[in-house]
């Protein structure tokens, strides 16, 4: 079993087949049964409507829980991500998953999880159990954002934790390709650098798309192209598949005018006129803005129908806030009896989406997105009246914005030369429509090594990675509302944005609420919210305005000329205040915990997650020796007298039963007396230091040294000073002084570290002027960089470390669990925080 996970209830050593109909109450196809046999390939290419979601998972799991040899199911990785273009399809793929899992009576030991930004999330409650078998779904922005570092609507600190687990021991899925832009080189570029870069476990990559070329995945570092698996003549024969393949559709031109404004009304009329009673109506358009403009000029056409007489009108687009979207996903999923339902969309509804519709209108766009919106037009092959209707959209020189025009002229001529015919799905997949291919910038080894250090640049910015993930026209910020009796974020401790309150938003529409002073950002430093700057305005920020100056519509989404008043959602528990660089929430809980206590119990913890990882791990017993000895000094640097000191401040009247030093005490909320004191950083400066005897016999000093200064995310490669820190005498770094004083203090194996004058001139560029030697940027670049070690090795072992580190200061609490124990569990750990406060009291912001 993957990682020594042993799942809990066994199935029974069910055949494929019988796993799939338990799953899903279908049999299962054949190419699906070949899936099961052989694994997963790199490339599966098989039409709309053939079950790709269903060939992604199942066949994954059935391999991991039931196959009869036990080395495929030790050799299959036990984590699946399924990555998809679209926000909207992510909530569809997420209830058909946990519908199989619970079918399949696997709820308490497979996970199914969102990866989304914002607080209280579903990928914060996943890190504290790593190893557990589960499923994740999530856009493309949120899950490569998260591979190259910069984990959109994530804590800066946090950015490490997913980058080390996800790229180690996961499978990977990438569905609907053709809508990828730029992140599909990507994807398969981070692939192809996980195989030359190694892993501390191996991870493979899945691409579907009914259309896609496989030269399409062929890149710098990926040179041959994957051979792909497609529906056989078997799959083909099969009654299901046979019917929609061979379903019809009549193909007509729509004649509407072609200047904007009589465009929205000319279409909206006409498909009130097609529209059938009982029946779905899907039409399908470019951008946001002319989806919402014909959605409503159809409200004003049908309200003489009177109401319920006519079809409802759904609009679905990519700019809702999570809540708002499911309501109207949800609408358009439930079905469309009586009156029936017009639904008009954006790419949104493209792909991935399981639905069908009598009448479907399209604007052109590239061939392989008409190929995708078509497949929703009978989809099942049960209505020989369907059509499709087709238009040019209208603007004149911008009328193919977001598109080339090459590529829809291409689309239209093809279109053209089957008006009035009746056409399957077949046919137009054979279909020979010639597309441009768009040169997007690759992903380079020299890239990624880039992100690994995640300090921005002096001026505060970092990489941007969005030219790597989305075209340019594409990218998005995330906005949230807040009611505010002032008109501004609180000053102590202003909530941060749950992913329910964020709404996906155009960073050009951003840029110019930013210039109008409405658009509020996080002060990373300093811990507050400050007005954005356009300059400041970046892909995957999280920003908030307030609600009373308006911006959004329930019913229509982001809505940046509106006025109107913004209804603010109500936010369940677990979302709180961010720290800045100075925060340290960990180092507060329910009683007082001496050093000693708390780097046993997280030296114990890391061992119980090394074990856990069980035969396949690719890490040297040098390298996981440097990771205990991380765990267990990773706190000494909390002996400095600062720590002591805020430490009992924040316990107010609390007295501690003894000298300590102390890693935890009680309080509500700690802040340091001298600004931006890191206690990882003295840590470090200590282990460093020869006379502390804290690397003696450690092989991979480095390593170790690293991992323990890296436990917050907050000093890991780049350290610099901030603020006026550089101009001090003496001289200071992140809270350090040079020349100050720690210690004695003895460590959790029996060690007394000797009083110790820290020197920071191991972190300057030039390197040490004691016996330490080359520089800390030198040393991390270096290790970073080798071939046995590596940033996805290394940044397995940061992830587990923190894990550790989390768990321990969660068994101090005394609140009564609410969700089963993790897998290596610690020896001592006490009652488990319920999830949403556990999520509510990740490390905040830096």
């Amino acid at each position: 079993m993957w990682w020594g996970v042993a799942v809990a209830r066994e199935l029974g050593g069910l055949s494929f087949g019988a796993f799939m109909r338990r799953a899903t109450g279908r049999e299962a196809f054949p190419f699906q049964a070949r899936l099961a046999g052989e694994g997963l390939p790199e490339l599966l290419r098989v039409p709309p409507g053939s079950g790709k979601t269903e060939a992604a998972v199942l066949p994954w799991l059935w391999r991991l829980l039931e196959h009869p040899d036990a080395g495929v199911r030790a050799g299959t990785p036990g984590r699946l991500v399924f990555v998809l273009p679209m926000r909207t399809l992510v909530e569809q793929v997420v209830e058909k998953v946990t519908t199989w899992v619970g079918a399949l009576g696997l709820a308490e030991e497979v996970g199914v999880h969102v990866l989304m930004g914002g607080e209280a999330r579903d990928d914060d409650a996943w890190q504290m159990d790593p190893f557990r078998p589960a499923v994740f779904v999530g856009t493309q922005d949120m899950v490569l954002s998260r591979l190259l570092l910069r984990g959109h609507g994530d804590a800066r600190s946090r950015w490490p934790v997913p980058f080390g687990l996800l790229h180690n021991g996961t499978q990977f899925v990438f569905d609907e390709t053709q809508l990828m832009g730029p992140a599909l080189w990507t994807s398969v570029q981070l692939q192809a650098l996980r195989e030359q870069l190694g892993t501390a476990v191996g991870s493979s990559s899945m691409w579907m798309s009914a259309t896609v070329d496989p030269a399409e995945l062929v890149t710098a570092d990926r040179g041959v192209p994957p051979v792909p698996v497609e529906l056989s003549a078997e799959d083909r024969a099969t009654e299901v598949l046979a019917k929609r393949l061979g379903a019809l559709r009549r193909v007509e031109r729509l004649v509407v005018p072609d200047e904007p404004k009589g465009y929205a009304g000319a279409v909206a009329e006409a498909l009130a006129g097609r529209h059938v009673a009982g029946t779905r109506t899907l039409a399908f358009f470019n951008t946001v803005r002319r989806a919402v403009e014909v959605a409503q000029a159809l409200s004003g056409v049908l309200s003489g129908a009177g109401a319920g007489a006519g079809p409802e009108v759904v609009l679905v687009h990519g700019q809702f806030r999570p809540g708002d979207r499911r309501r109207l996903v949800d609408r358009v999923m439930a079905g469309c009896a009586g009156p029936g339902q017009i639904v008009v969309s954006t790419q949104a509804l493209e792909a991935g989406v399981d639905m069908t519709s009598r009448v479907l209108f399209t604007e052109v766009a590239p061939w392989t997105s008409v190929l995708q919106r078509c497949g929703r037009c009978n989809r099942t092959g049960d209505d020989p009246g369907a059509e499709v209707l087709w238009a040019w959209p209208p603007g004149g020189k911008r009328a193919s914005a977001p598109y080339l025009e090459e590529d829809l002229a291409a689309s239209a001529k093809a279109l053209a030369g089957w008006e009035g015919a009746r056409v399957t799905l077949r046919e137009m997949l054979d279909a020979s429509v010639v597309q441009q291919k768009v040169e997007y910038v690759q992903l380079r080894r020299r890239d990624l090594l880039q992100l690994w250090d995640t300090m921005p640049d002096l001026s505060g910015a970092d990489v941007d990675v969005s030219r790597w993930i989305r075209d340019g026209q594409d990218l998005t910020g995330q906005v949230a509302w807040r009611a505010w009796p002032e008109g501004k974020p609180s000053e102590d401790g202003e909530r941060f944005p749950g992913r329910d309150e964020l709404c996906p938003a155009p960073l050009d529409d951003l840029r110019g609420l930013a210039r109008a002073g409405r658009l509020w950002l996080y002060d990373q430093v300093d811990g507050l919210w400050r007005r954005a700057a356009p300059q400041g305005v970046r892909p995957g920020e999280v920003f908030l305005m307030d609600a009373r100056l308006g911006g959004y519509q329930v019913e229509t989404g982001w809505a940046p000329r509106s006025r109107t008043p913004v209804p603010v959602p109500v936010v369940g528990a677990g979302t709180g205040t961010v720290g800045g660089l100075a925060g340290d929430r960990w180092s507060q809980g329910d009683r007082w915990v001496s050093l000693a206590e708390h780097g046993q119990d997280v030296e114990e913890g890391m061992a119980g997650l090394l074990t856990s990882a069980g035969e396949a791990l690719d890490v040297s017993p040098a390298q996981c020796h440097a990771a205990l000895v991380a765990a267990r000094h990773h706190d000494l640097g909390k002996s400095h007298h600062v720590f002591r000191s805020s430490l009992a401040c924040a316990a107010g009247d609390a007295v501690p039963p003894g000298e300590g030093p102390w890693a935890k005490g009680p309080g509500d909320r700690l802040r340091h007396g001298r600004p931006y004191l890191r206690h990882e950083l003295v840590t470090a400066l200590m282990m460093l230091d020869p006379s502390s005897g804290l690397l003696d016999g450690v092989e991979e000093a480095d390593l170790a040294v690293y991992l323990a200064a890296a436990h917050h995310g907050k000093v890991r490669m780049s350290v610099r000073s901030v603020g006026a820190e550089g101009e001090s005498r003496p001289p200071r770094l992140l809270g350090v002084e040079q020349g100050e004083v720690v210690g004695p203090v003895e460590t959790s194996d029996g060690r007394l570290v000797p009083e110790i004058k820290l020197d920071l001139s191991v972190m300057a560029l030039g390197g040490s002027t004691n016996a330490v030697g080359d520089s800390w940027v030198q040393r991390m670049a270096a290790l970073r960089d080798r071939a046995d070690a590596g940033p996805f090795r290394v940044g397995w072992l940061e992830a587990l470390v923190r894990v550790a580190d989390w768990r321990a200061s969660r068994s101090y609490r005394t609140d009564p669990p609410s969700e089963p124990p993790a897998s290596g569990t610690l020896p001592r750990q006490r009652a488990a925080a319920p999830a949403n406060e556990i999520q509510g009291k990740q490390e905040g912001l830096w």
